[in-house]
């Protein structure tokens, strides 16, 4: 589902404001305007195709996975702890969304989600998110990229297996493409097993409009391939090199690096560290054997524990279609360091919502259930909050500013 379709669909109360959002959560109290012709989560996701009889549907389906969100943002990570949340709503309003009083079973819940398209789930949600993420982030975030009046954005791929989902040699992997500077899936699919994430790169893509991307990957996606079809696409690259291209690794590392100056250097603190990062930049030579590679980088992280002192240093190589001068040697560091958003999507998943504890293994199930999460995550950070742990202790104890985050109260 494309995001202008999504928009043809009705309408729902969005705030024109994501920092006014946050205050009046904070205040509990009702958003009254009105800015946006989007539908409600509700609508959007009763457009995913429903697998059950129509004889045998005492709930509706929008309704009720939205309500399953609501349950996810509140920090349910079971499908027990969802039916409970779902039935803790007031009878009224279960029967205002076309759901029964009777309380949900867990088991029921469960056979639905994993009997869903598990494609159309994602296609819809990712589409809603894409669709009500501003399109150019704030002036302030380091991802931005702005040069020649054209916006770049960073927007990371990267897979994650499901591991509670393992049954024998099956087990659920899922290949996303998020955006660096919100934290919203963009895109997402699911691939047999990691080996099988490099034949599903392009199929990730072809949906979305890759002409102000920059498409950031880890070695596994370092494809000759792969860049052609951004390129050709109207994106560009900046893809980290490592062993599994041992040729291409090999004259990376053969570069004049010695002689090259340093183009950026960053020293910051946190979590117990301190990291330090060189970075160079050096315009790569005739014959480097990768396509529209216009720039070769060097990093080197020197990283301290701050409690017992021990240091290690690592350096990473990477190449890039930006050519030189398209962006800042800043802008080129921050987009590398932005990368980094997709893994801190997958920990929020496995930390606070205890992804990988989650033994919901039949069917479409898993890959539902991430999607959701991907959406708690993803609309919180649009509307203002930087700690997910935080966000969901609001929404458990407000549940009606949930309710009214989705459009479901007016």
């Amino acid at each position: 589902m494309s995001s202008q379709s999504i928009k043809n669909r009705g309408r729902v109360r969005v705030p024109s404001s994501t920092i006014e959002v946050l205050s009046r959560h904070l205040e509990h109290v009702a958003l009254t305007d009105p800015t946006s012709d989007l539908p409600t989560l509700a609508e959007v996701l009763d457009a995913v195709p429903d697998p059950r009889h129509r004889r045998g549907r005492r709930y509706r389906l929008g309704p009720l996975l939205a309500l399953s969100l609501l349950a996810v943002l509140s920090g349910a990570t079971s499908l027990a702890k969802i039916t409970r949340f779902i039935a803790g709503y007031d009878p009224d309003l279960r029967t205002q969304l076309g759901l029964p009083a009777t309380p949900l079973a867990t088991s029921t819940l469960g056979r639905l989600l994993a009997r869903l398209d598990g494609d159309a789930f994602d296609a819809a949600t990712c589409a809603y998110l894409s669709a009500i993420t501003p399109g150019h982030p704030p002036e302030t975030t380091t991802q931005t990229i702005t040069a020649a009046s054209t916006t770049l954005l960073g927007l990371a791929v990267d897979g994650k297996t499901l591991r509670g989902s393992r049954t024998g040699d099956s087990v659920t992997h899922l290949l996303a493409a998020v955006r660096h500077d919100t934290q919203t899936v963009l895109a997402q699919r699911q691939v047999e097993a990691k080996s099988n994430e490099i034949p599903a790169f392009t199929p990730l893509l072809s949906g979305l409009d890759l002409s102000a991307m920059v498409i950031t990957a880890d070695a596994l996606h370092t494809q000759a391939e792969h860049a052609r079809q951004l390129v050709a696409a109207g994106g560009h690259f900046l893809f980290i090199v490592k062993a599994n291209q041992p040729t291409l690794h090999r004259r990376l590392k053969a570069l004049p690096w010695r002689e090259t100056v340093l183009n950026d250097r960053t020293d910051e603190r946190g979590h117990g560290r301190r990291e330090i990062r060189r970075m160079k930049i050096c315009t790569t030579r005739p014959g480097l054997p990768f396509p529209h590679a216009a720039q070769a980088i060097q990093v080197k992280r020197r990283r301290t524990d701050l409690k017992t002192g021990k240091t290690t240093i690592v350096t990473i190589y990477a190449i890039t279609s930006l050519p030189p001068g398209r962006v800042t040697h800043a802008q080129l560091a921050a987009l590398i360091r932005g990368h980094w958003s997709v893994e801190a999507l997958h920990h929020i998943r496995d930390v606070t919502y205890r992804e990988d504890a989650c033994k919901v293994r039949t069917g479409a199930a898993p890959r539902i259930l991430a999607g959701l999460r991907n959406l708690a995550i993803g609309l919180t950070r649009l509307i203002g909050w930087t700690n997910i742990t935080a966000a969901t202790d609001h929404y458990r104890s407000h549940p009606a500013d949930g309710l009214q985050l989705i459009g479901l109260t007016t």
